[in-house]
Order: C-alpha cells, then sequence, then structure tokens
C-alpha cells in the first residue's frame, strides 16, 4: 500500500520534465524569430538557409516530443498563452538589451568629446602662456639695455662736473701763478688744463651720442610704460600659470594618485608604513627616525611644502625651488610625495585637499623629472610637525628613494 504514491508521482514529474523541454524549444524558436525578424530590419535577408535548416530542426524535434507525451499517455494543453507570454517577454528583454547598449555607446561618445575638448583647452591655455612669457621677457630686455644706458649717462655727467670743479680750481691756481714770475709753472698748469679741457670735450661728446641713443631707442616716459605693462603682466602670468598647473594635476590625478600603499612600489609601500609609525613623536626622535629611514631604505626626504589654509596652489618661488631640487637628483630615482593635513577641520575634506595638493607636487616633478617614477599618497590628519600651530602640518614632503 504504500509504494502506490511513489508510482503515480514518477509518471506526473515525467511529465512536467517533458513539458519544460517542450517549452524551452518553442523559445528557443521563438528568439531565432525574433533575431531574424532585426535582421530583416537592419536591410539583412530575413533568414538564411541554415537558419531555416535549424528550424525545422527543432520543429521536428518538438513533434516528437509530442508523440512521445501522447504515446504515455499525457496531453499539451491547447492554451499556448503562457509559451506566447514567454516569448514576448524574450522579444521585450532583447529590445530593452539593445536600446541599453545604444544608451551606453551615446554616453561614451559624449565623454570622449569633452575629453578632447579640454585636451585641446589645455593646449591652448599652455600656447597663451608661453606667448605671454616670450612677450614679457622682451620687454624685460628692452628695459634692461635702456636702463644702461641711463646709468651711463649719469655717470658720464657725474665726470663732467667733476672736470669743470677741476677746471675751475686749475683757473684759480693759474691766477695765482700768472702774478709770480716763474713762466715754467704756468706752463705746466697750462698744459694740464688743456688736457682737462681735451677729456671734458670727449666726455660731453660721448654724452651727446649715448643721449642721441636714447631718444632713438626709449624715452624716459617710454620706459616707464614699459615697466608698468610689465607689472600689469605679472598678475596675469601668474594666474595662467596656476591654471596650467590645476590642469596638469586634474590630468595627472588618476595616474598619479595612489589611494592606498597597495597600489605603491614596494620600496615604496615599505617607505608609507614606516612614516604611518611615526605619530606622537618628540622633534628629537622624529629626526632621528628620519635618519633611521634613510639608511634602511636608501629614502631621503629632500623638500617640504607648506600650504595656505584652504588653498593647494604653488608659488612661482616654491616652484623655483622645487626644480632646483629635482635637477640635482639622480635620473634613476623614485619620487613619493606624501601628503598630510592639520588636525583641524573636517577630515573628509582635509583627505580630498591634501590629496589634491601632493598630486599637485607629484605632477610639477613628473613634468620636471619626466618618465613614471612618481607617486603621491595622503597619510592623514597629524600634528607631528607642530602641536600648537595647524599650519605647520599642512605640508607635502617629497620622498626620494634611491636605487
Amino acid at each position: 500500500m504504500s509504494e502506490n504514491p511513489t508510482k503515480s508521482s514518477a509518471p506526473a514529474n515525467n511529465q512536467n520534465v517533458l513539458i519544460v523541454i517542450v517549452i524551452a524549444m518553442l523559445g528557443v524558436i521563438a528568439l531565432m524569430m525574433f533575431f531574424n525578424m532585426q535582421k530583416g530590419n537592419s536591410g539583412s535577408p530575413v533568414s538564411s538557409s541554415s537558419d531555416q535548416e535549424r528550424l525545422l530542426a527543432l520543429r521536428k524535434s518538438i513533434e516528437a516530443k509530442e508523440l512521445e507525451l501522447k504515446a504515455q499517455g499525457i496531453a499539451i494543453p491547447a492554451d499556448t498563452s503562457s509559451i506566447n507570454e514567454l516569448s514576448q517577454r524574450i522579444s521585450k528583454d532583447a529590445m530593452s538589451l539593445r536600446d541599453n547598449v545604444e544608451n551606453i555607446q551615446q554616453a561614451l561618445s559624449s565623454k570622449e568629446s569633452a575629453l578632447m575638448k579640454a585636451k585641446a583647452d589645455l593646449a591652448a591655455l599652455k600656447r597663451t602662456f608661453d606667448n605671454t612669457n616670450n612677450e614679457a621677457a622682451k620687454m624685460r630686455s628692452q628695459l634692461i639695455a635702456l636702463e644702461g644706458q641711463q646709468a651711463n649717462i649719469s655717470i658720464l655727467r657725474e665726470e663732467v662736473e667733476s672736470l669743470k670743479l677741476q677746471i675751475a680750481q686749475r683757473d684759480k691756481q693759474i691766477e695765482e701763478l700768472n702774478k709770480r714770475p716763474n713762466s715754467d709753472t704756468v706752463d705746466q698748469f697750462r698744459a694740464s688744463l688743456n688736457e682737462t679741457m681735451l677729456t671734458n670735450e670727449q666726455l660731453n661728446k660721448r654724452i651727446a651720442e649715448l643721449e642721441a641713443q636714447a631718444a632713438n631707442a626709449l624715452s624716459s616716459t617710454e620706459a616707464e610704460s614699459l615697466r608698468a605693462q610689465i607689472n600689469e603682466l605679472i598678475p596675469e602670468n601668474e594666474q595662467l600659470r596656476l591654471e596650467l598647473q590645476k590642469l596638469r594635476a586634474d590630468n595627472d590625478y588618476d595616474s598619479l594618485y595612489a589611494k592606498s600603499a597597495e597600489e605603491l612600489r614596494p620600496e615604496a609601500a615599505r617607505l608609507y608604513a614606516d612614516l604611518e609609525k611615526l605619530e606622537g613623536l618628540t622633534p628629537d626622535q622624529l629626526e632621528a627616525a628620519y635618519m633611521k629611514i634613510s639608511m634602511e631604505h636608501n629614502a631621503h626626504m629632500i623638500r617640504s611644502v607648506r600650504f595656505k589654509t584652504g588653498s593647494s596652489d604653488v608659488s612661482w618661488n616654491v616652484l623655483s625651488s622645487i626644480k632646483d631640487t629635482i635637477t640635482t637628483a639622480k635620473k634613476d630615482s623614485f619620487f613619493l610625495v606624501v601628503g598630510y593635513a592639520s588636525k583641524t577641520g573636517n577630515a573628509d575634506n582635509n583627505k580630498i585637499l591634501s590629496a589634491k595638493r601632493s598630486v599637485t607636487i607629484a605632477s610639477i616633478v613628473k613634468h620636471l623629472k619626466g618618465g613614471t617614477g612618481t607617486r603621491a599618497v595622503y597619510l592623514g590628519q597629524t600634528d607631528r610637525f607642530a602641536t600648537n600651530q595647524p599650519l605647520e602640518n599642512q605640508i607635502c614632503e617629497i620622498w626620494e628613494l634611491r636605487k
């Protein structure tokens, strides 16, 4: 009596499996018909001979399964609405998938256009920056030449005045000597006077030549105008340099910034790990720790750059000092720029700002050095450099790892 439920459930299970197989095959046919319709809409033939053969083979297989079900006494329901619904869902999903692919392609095309425009803007800004520098250099050269000429004129005028005083003194001496009967002394003074007057004449001639050159070159008013133009160009030139610096840093951000030590070279990751351990040390202990790092890793802190609150800009003087440092470093050295933030303010905002600062310095190092041996990291908020002066902790350190 207990075996009857098992025997009755076996045919039911077989029936369900066969019905599922038939539905799956009908779904495959529907998919093939859908893709054939898509090919027809795109201008290609509706169906190839190989597709027709596969459809015929599937239909024969379905008919064979139907005969097998009928032989077992299993009737397939006449209502095929579930199969139609399945086919419609499959068609709808396929069309939705195609729309998604088209949307993604459009988004990629838009991003590529924006990237090309940004690169073009960067190139145009660099050309403007270079042209401005060239014009400023020409004006400085003209001003230096004019100032040199004016200085020479002033010196010669002072010599002329000095000679006039000497002539006056000699005249006085001659008058006194004329009262005496000694003609030799008078002749001696007269010869000296003639020599002095000749020298005075030559100096006056030279002054006239220099004044003529100065008149042909630039007047004092024009010189002052040039000096004023240069002074007006200096802030604009500095602003252009900062904008170019920011564009370069933004462009280099993804390739230079390491979000964690795992993205660094092994030797740089070891340096990062040792620097993390130095929080809470006294100045003397910190100096000793830096010396130990230099000996163990052949890593040297070659430049420290401080930043104003809320700013990631690098001034012209700081840029020059970084250039002097990098140009004297070894060509095969690796540079790690470590950014710190003070413990004042929001921690998340400090991390973002310090990352920008370290990438800005790393971008400058990269363009001075060339190659790929430069990375930037953010170590965290700190007071290791000064416990009572937050500005002293808003810094980036440039570490050189020598081979």
